[in-house]
């Protein structure tokens, strides 16, 4: 299940990835199962979003649960606010600017290389 604002349309890129890790370790998942929480109402009394956010959050919950349904595990992840996009878009600038100062060879990064190097601010 996946909570953003009422704007967002599709299935986030984030969850996405995550769906693509839990296949890496054999969870069969089908995108069309991604429950899109975009009602306000729902947000706020189902999902928890503060009210002050539903203009601009993210919140993922992900529930997995074995065949014989005696395991289960999930995994939650929220951002409120949008900050944090804009500051990583400057973290990118500045780890983009650095390999170019360094003439490196890699012409193509996704927002894990700039994570694995640690040095957002």
């Amino acid at each position: 299940m996946e909570s953003h604002q009422a704007s967002k349309l599709d299935t986030s890129g984030t969850a996405k990835a995550v769906i693509s890790c839990f296949e890496k370790l054999g969870v069969s998942f089908d995108l069309d199962e991604v429950q899109l929480i975009r009602d306000p109402v729902q947000q706020v009394e189902m999902v928890g979003v503060p009210e002050e956010y539903l203009l601009g959050h993210a919140f993922h919950m992900y529930h997995l649960t074995s065949p014989d349904g005696t395991v289960s595990f999930e995994f939650q992840h929220n951002v409120c606010g949008r900050s944090i996009y804009a500051e990583g878009t400057v973290d990118a600038i500045l780890f983009l600017a650095k390999k170019v100062k360094l003439k490196e060879e890699k012409q193509i990064y996704d927002m894990i290389d700039v994570l694995r190097e640690g040095n957002m601010r």
